[in-house]
């Protein structure tokens, strides 16, 4: 999972509404407190994509301690895919699956949906990474890894 805690008590965090691949290295921001990412978790995607569809691969949303909403956070693609492509849907909502403090979890929130399109043709795996930023200025990246139908 995707957590972090600011000095601010900011949490900033990933939920999942479809499974999601994440295999690389967490970042998060320097002097944070994370909780360690299982080998395997639920943002694992079971099922892959089909080419020419866009498939949501992960929801970005930030809470509060109390679990009230912040501002939605401010998404860029750092390494793009090689054989698709990846676009964000605002307003998307969801169940928390995760937060810093396991506080919120289970709780609707409002977030950031990824989505990757695969390419018609294109077949195997494709990587891309994402940083998000809140209004804090609390910044995060990760690494997703989508499997494409054959």
């Amino acid at each position: 999972m995707f957590m972090s805690r600011t000095a601010g008590s900011l949490t900033l965090i990933a939920v999942i509404l479809t499974a999601c691949s994440s295999p690389g290295p967490e970042n998060p921001p320097a002097g944070a407190q994370t909780e360690a990412a299982p080998t395997t978790d639920a943002a694992t995607r079971a099922s892959p994509v089909v080419a020419g569809r866009p498939a949501r691969v992960f929801v970005m949303a930030g809470v509060d301690q109390t679990c009230k909403p912040l501002p939605a956070p401010q998404i860029t693609i750092t390494q793009p895919p090689t054989k698709g492509d990846v676009t964000f849907k605002p307003g998307q909502e969801t169940t928390l699956a995760a937060t810093a403090q396991g506080t919120c979890v289970g709780q609707k929130s409002i977030g950031t949906g990824i989505y990757y399109t695969a390419r018609a043709g294109s077949t195997g795996t494709d990587r891309f990474m994402i940083e998000a930023k809140l209004a804090s200025g609390e910044v995060a990246t990760r690494t997703f890894e989508v499997k494409i139908a054959e």
